[in-house]
């Protein structure tokens, strides 16, 4: 077993979808309804890669899980976020993957400049809950009975790590092709992490 950490191209979205999908229809981890076409999941991961990681890990050709660093608001003073997720294949469950693709990329937006990252879970998920906490998230309130699925309302929890020392001003944030040449490094560091499970 040799996992690679590396940015999501067009030929791994069978893949990426192939992990999701379950969890749009039958979990209440995403509230997504109807699984997206390969095209429209393309075009999501485009949009987050013009500006941050999407990083996937592959093993031994399988894509065994992916996160990524989403936009969590459009107004331009929220620019100094970024809302993560991470999504991992049941049969490569409880190997560290969901850290090692946590850590890198909490790492490269770190140098990138972005001083907030988020989560939001939809509750209850103590696994989830956890899974955060233990990344060194801490919980910043609830959203009660915002999401209606399955015949439920659900509440959505939301979870943030600043990044920055916010006594200062903000600089410009590095663009994604700026860290490309230091990416490698971040890539290979969590990957052996997995490696050391």
């Amino acid at each position: 077993m040799k996992p690679i950490i590396r940015l999501a191209t067009p030929a791994d979205v069978p893949g990426m979808l192939a992990i999701y999908a379950p969890f749009i229809l039958h979990s209440t981890t995403s509230f997504e309804i109807a699984v997206p076409s390969q095209n429209e999941f393309w075009s999501r991961v485009e949009k987050v890669l013009t500006k941050t990681p999407w990083l996937v890990c592959e093993i031994d050709g399988d894509i065994a899980g992916y996160a990524y660093a989403g936009e969590h608001r459009e107004r331009a003073a929220y620019q100094w976020n970024r809302e993560l997720s991470v999504y991992v294949a049941d049969k490569f469950q409880k190997m560290g993957i969901a850290t090692a693709l946590y850590g890198c990329i909490i790492e490269i937006i770190r140098q990138q400049g972005y001083c907030n990252i988020l989560a939001g879970i939809t509750l209850p998920n103590e696994k989830s809950v956890h899974f955060h906490e233990k990344m060194g998230f801490k919980l910043v309130g609830i959203y009660h009975r915002v999401g209606f699925k399955f015949g439920n309302w659900w509440d959505v929890g939301w979870w943030e790590m600043p990044l920055q020392d916010k006594s200062v001003q903000p600089e410009t944030v590095k663009s994604l092709e700026e860290m490309i040449p230091c990416l490698g490094d971040s890539f290979q560091k969590w990957a052996a992490q997995i490696m050391n499970q």
